[in-house]
């Protein structure tokens, strides 16, 4: 491979339009992204090219990959700080799913590399991510091992969320159930939320508990991935019974509001149902606003009309005058 050289501003700026340029014509688009990576530098373009090569790229392009990636590692807190050069390759290595690639994205799972603001997390997620389609069960252990670590971003969540993804991915559901399942986890409550929207194939009677475990939660996050499971489910007695708890037992008005724009988003009628029966006894004047607003969008039935026109007549009667 030539030596690398950071493009000048102006021939930087040519290249990043010429890229832009090409958008419509994919052959094309990864052939310069391609010229890009052979000898840049500048880890701003670099990364705009891989991103350009997308779903685009070759088993030729792999040996070019794997050498952006060895250039920015080599240095990588100079080189390509907190990592999203080579999360790009990673990605785009993701594509290729070469057994070549297995040592690397060994490596690149277990990377820490100390930074301002991270320790590497976003490299370790894209590591685990492409060990999933290269070693299933290698992918898994390393998965299990990163949610026993907690290791997560504050803001992001990786690589945990990243793991959690892999392991629903993999049917490894009764690990994520526990997971879920564990207050003490101390973890990112979108890791978690992630955990429990996978649970969709657990068995109703170890769903239940969870939902009486998780329905008071204060996180916002743990209650909207609670409410995303719901929604997946076959809406027979049991769960119809557990959507009507969370109905009445949801800590946060903006809860309420993204579940019952989920019942209804889901077009079963049987959950619509559900919160038709909770509404004659809901007192709170923001959530009846919210469910009247969910409703506007819900199949016009005889059901939906009359409580459209209950929800608007009591509404009217608590307004304050004017």
């Amino acid at each position: 491979m030539p030596p690398r050289r950071a493009s000048s501003t102006a021939d930087a700026r040519r290249k990043v339009d010429r890229l832009r340029a090409l958008r419509g014509d994919a052959q094309r688009l990864r052939e310069f992204a391609a010229e890009i990576l052979a000898d840049e530098a500048s880890p701003e373009l670099v990364k705009l090219a891989l991103q350009s090569l997308g779903e685009n790229v070759r088993a030729v392009d792999g040996p070019l990959i794997r050498d952006v990636y060895a250039y920015f590692d080599a240095n990588g807190p100079k080189r390509d700080p907190t990592g999203p050069v080579r999360v790009e390759a990673l990605r785009a290595l993701w594509h290729l799913r070469s057994r070549d690639d297995l040592e690397l994205a060994r490596q690149a799972s277990r990377r820490v590399e100390p930074g301002m603001n991270s320790n590497g997390e976003v490299i370790r997620a894209a590591g685990l991510a492409l060990l999933g389609v290269l070693d299933p069960d290698a992918a898994a252990y390393a998965a299990a091992w990163t949610l026993a670590s907690r290791a997560a971003a504050e803001f992001s969540g990786e690589p945990a969320l990243t793991a959690v993804r892999l392991l629903a991915n993999l049917g490894e559901l009764r690990l994520l159930l526990a997971f879920a399942l564990d207050p003490g986890t101390g973890m990112n409550g979108e890791v978690r939320a992630e955990a429990i929207r996978s649970l969709g194939p657990v068995p109703m009677e170890y769903l239940a508990p969870l939902f009486d475990s998780l329905a008071l939660e204060e996180d916002e996050a743990v209650a909207v991935g609670l409410a995303d499971l719901v929604i997946q489910l076959e809406p027979g007695h049991e769960v119809l019974k557990l959507v009507r708890k969370l109905l009445h037992d949801a800590p946060q008005p903006e809860l309420y509001e993204f579940l019952v724009t989920s019942l209804v988003a889901s077009r079963k009628t049987e959950f619509i149902a559900a919160l038709l029966d909770t509404l004659p006894t809901e007192m709170s004047q923001k959530r009846l606003r919210a469910a009247r607003d969910a409703l506007e969008l819900a199949p016009s039935t005889p059901e939906v009309r009359a409580a459209m026109e209950s929800l608007g007549e009591r509404l009217a009667r608590q307004s304050p005058p004017r």
